[in-house]
This record gives structure tokens, C-alpha cells and sequence, in this order.
């Protein structure tokens, strides 16, 4: 019998902009020497990503949280019901799962770096969702 340990009680208590920044920011990047496919498998796992099932794509954005927070409000123009398109471009690393429907670890992720304006879902004045790319 394998017990889960303390990891699903601290995902039950993350909340969705917390969420929001563990899946999406990563300021100041992770080890920039690395390229974009190892940065995407490195962190893909680190943030929890991989652990029963492969995400099959996921975008990191790295502007400091204060800066992506602040699209909700003066840093960000309201695109349609809550969702917000940034201002400025942040520079990103898109990471998508090579291998087709290969969902299940071990994971392994092409990346491709770029500087983009995004586009996120705002509760409560703050980041919840990454929507995509404006």
C-alpha cells in the first residue's frame, strides 16, 4: 500500500492564484542555460505537472508575480468578461508534450521561448487562469 503523504492537504489549500503561480511564473527564469526542452521537462516536473499524468501543455511566464498580477488591473485591458489581455509582452517559454496522447510519466516536453503579450482569467482583482496568447 502506498500512502500519498501531505501533497494532496497542501493542493487542497492552494488557492487559485496560487495555483496560477506555481503553474505559471517562474522569476527570474530556472536556470537559464538550459534550452528550451530541458527547461520545460525540469520544470514541468518541479511544479507538479507530471506526477500521475503528463500536462499536455503548460506556459511559464517570467515577469515578476507583481507585474502578471497587475494585468487585472492598470498592467492589463479587459478583453471580455474576465478576461484580461497583458499590456506589455512578458518573455515566456511555451512548453507542449512531444509524442502525441503520451499522457503518462515519464514526461517529455518540447519548449519554445518567446516574448508575447498574454491573456488571463481575473477573480477578485488577480490572475487564476492562463487563457493564452494575445
Amino acid at each position: 500500500m502506498v500512502l500519498l503523504g501531505p501533497l494532496p492537504a497542501l493542493t487542497q489549500r492552494e488557492t487559485r492564484q496560487e495555483k496560477f503561480h506555481r503553474q505559471h511564473i517562474d522569476f527570474p527564469r530556472t536556470s537559464p542555460e538550459l534550452d528550451a526542452r530541458h527547461y520545460c521537462n525540469l520544470m514541468m516536473q518541479r511544479r507538479g505537472m507530471t506526477s500521475s499524468s503528463c500536462k499536455p501543455s503548460n506556459t511559464f511566464i517570467h515577469g515578476q508575480p507583481a507585474n502578471v498580477d497587475a494585468i487585472c488591473n492598470n498592467g492589463g485591458t479587459l478583453y471580455n468578461e474576465n478576461f484580461y489581455d497583458s499590456n506589455a509582452p512578458f518573455e515566456i517559454t511555451a512548453c507542449r508534450i512531444t509524442g502525441g496522447s503520451s499522457q503518462r510519466p515519464p514526461c517529455n516536453y518540447r519548449g519554445r521561448p518567446n516574448l508575447q503579450r498574454i491573456r488571463v482569467a481575473c477573480e477578485n482583482g488577480v490572475p487564476v487562469h492562463f487563457k493564452g496568447f494575445v
